[in-house]
């Protein structure tokens, strides 16, 4: 396989991982009612983990943005339901979304960049390995170093494993102002099964959502904070 169909190959895959994939085209079905008021139910569940944090909620399809104050990074925090079709059910899956402002005086200017996550698992009950992969970068091997050294902290690993995240995207472009984060997990998805007709979720604790947000808000000051 030559080395520009892989550049191709990856850069369609960024391209298309970098949006919200499909919450926009969902049909205004029976299933997608049900869906809404799944993830109208994780917006509650959210909003009352963040008490007096939480600001408003703004609805859209298939996501509810909510927004915060009081927290060093986090501004706001938007879940979006993906569906995905199977046999005989409808997956959908949990994405979080935040952009992080880079505004501040400790982070020197970074042209363009894309870290994403790996989870390697030995067994089904084995430990988790994660590590970051840059896929694309346009500065100094120094300042990638100090990055993925940040994005490796203890505190971050850890809330990694216990939210069962799937896929991470860190990404920021040379004429962006700020950082978009983006998050995957089981925890908070939804399923439609066919055969009983039955819309399930994996409702997420109160710690689990309070995990959520220190999660966003150490990866914040991982990228925010490069100087």
């Amino acid at each position: 396989m030559s080395r520009a169909f892989v550049q191709i190959h990856e850069y369609v895959h960024m391209k298309r991982k970098e949006r919200i994939r499909n919450a926009s085209k969902a049909r205004n079905s029976f299933v997608t009612r049900r869906a809404e008021l799944k993830i109208s139910a994780l917006a509650d569940l959210f909003k009352g983990a963040v008490g007096e944090h939480w600001v408003k909620t703004e609805s859209g399809v298939l996501q509810r943005e909510l927004f915060f104050s009081g927290f060093q990074y986090l501004d706001s925090l938007k879940l979006i339901y993906n569906w995905e079709n199977r046999f005989m059910s409808v997956n959908y899956n949990l994405q979080m979304l935040s952009v992080v402002p880079t505004n501040n005086s400790r982070f020197e200017k970074t042209r363009g960049c894309l870290f994403t996550l790996s989870c390697t698992q030995s067994g089904l009950r084995g430990k988790r390995n994660y590590s970051w992969n840059c896929k694309r970068w346009e500065d100094s091997e120094e300042k990638l170093a100090a990055y993925l050294e940040r994005l490796s902290n203890p505190l971050i690993t850890d809330r990694l494993n216990a939210l069962d995240v799937m896929e991470m995207e860190i990404k920021h472009d040379d004429d962006w102002d700020y950082w978009r984060i983006s998050c995957e997990s089981l925890i908070g998805s939804a399923t439609w099964i066919l055969v009983p007709p039955i819309l399930s979720m994996i409702t997420p604790k109160k710690e689990e959502c309070i995990k959520f947000i220190e999660l966003f808000e150490l990866l914040a000051d991982a990228v925010a904070n490069n100087m």
